[in-house]
Order: structure tokens, then C-alpha cells, then sequence
């Protein structure tokens, strides 16, 4: 664990799945972090708005935000986080971050998926 700076992400514990219907394509990323205390809020923005160089990567960038209390107990605590984007081209999901190195996500079929 870091401190309270950050929390811990591991590529393992991310999933990015495509969800494909008539009209449009879905890509439902989800997973969590690993935070020192209960009460941070975690999200997925795009991490390259306007043009993208390599359409074939989506890429997201986690922001975190910790307790608004004091010092909160240090309780380790799986905090979630997901998103879902409109994609037409990508074949892969990139989560960046500002602190430390990312993690590329294969995307995967939904089982079941509405065609």
C-alpha cells in the first residue's frame, strides 16, 4: 500500500467487455481498487479527448478522490469503479493514471450478446 496518496490497481482485477446491439457498440469497463480507507470515490474519464492517434486503443485515466474526513481509520477497502463508452473501433481499453505506469485490458465478447 502507498499511504493515502493513492490506491493499488492491478490489471487482474479490471474487465472491459463488449456489448454490441443493432444500432450501436458498448464497451462496459469495470473493476476496483485497492484504497487504504473506506470513503474514497473513484472514476474512469477519458484520458484523450479530441484526436486519438491509435483508434484502436480506448483510453481511460482513473481519478481518484479521498474521504472528505480527517484521518479516516486504515481499513483496506475495495473500492469500485466502472464506466461504459460508445466505441466503434477499439480493441483494446488502456487505464492510464498520473502517479505510476498503466495497464492495457483485451477487450472480451458479452456472452449473450444482444446482435
Amino acid at each position: 500500500m502507498n499511504g493515502l496518496q493513492h490506491c493499488e490497481y492491478s490489471a487482474a482485477d479490471f474487465e472491459a467487455t463488449v456489448i454490441e446491439t443493432t444500432d450501436t457498440r458498448l464497451i462496459h469497463v469495470s473493476g476496483y481498487g485497492l484504497c487504504a480507507s473506506q470513503g474514497w470515490t473513484l472514476q474512469l474519464v477519458a484520458a484523450n479527448p479530441g484526436v486519438v492517434p491509435h483508434p484502436e486503443s480506448l483510453w481511460l485515466e482513473v481519478r481518484e478522490t479521498p474521504p472528505a474526513s480527517g484521518a479516516p481509520a486504515r481499513v483496506l477497502t475495495e473500492t469500485s469503479v466502472e464506466a461504459m463508452i460508445e466505441d466503434a473501433h477499439a480493441k483494446q481499453v488502456v487505464i492510464r493514471f498520473r502517479w505510476r505506469e498503466g495497464f492495457v485490458l483485451p477487450l472480451r465478447d458479452r456472452v449473450g450478446a444482444l446482435r
